[in-house]
């Protein structure tokens, strides 16, 4: 530890999130419109479980929202959006 500096985490430390080699899971709920029955779900899921990182994808056609867990490290929101887009279905705002 640099005593200039005692609340940085020390560079090595295993835990540092800026140095650790595990996966940061996020799940994230994107609103989708147009999905009603089994066939969409696998028109979603499918591109979505493509994308590097992603390691879950659920459907809940009832709310109409796709429920994904993915590695921040290794993909984004924005890929999840555009995978959504390429699938023939739209990310939706949430009804306020």
């Amino acid at each position: 530890m640099d005593p200039a500096r005692p609340n940085e985490p020390e560079p090595n430390d295993p835990f540092n999130p800026e140095r650790a080699d595990h996966a940061i899971l996020e799940t994230i709920e994107i609103a989708t419109e147009g999905e009603d029955c089994d066939e969409c779900v696998r028109k979603l899921r499918k591109p979505l479980m493509r994308i590097n990182g992603v390691r879950d994808v659920k459907v809940d056609l009832g709310r109409e929202r796709v429920i994904v867990t993915f590695d921040a490290r290794k993909t984004h929101t924005p890929d999840l959006h555009d995978a959504i887009l390429k699938s023939g279905y739209k990310p939706a705002r949430f009804p306020d």
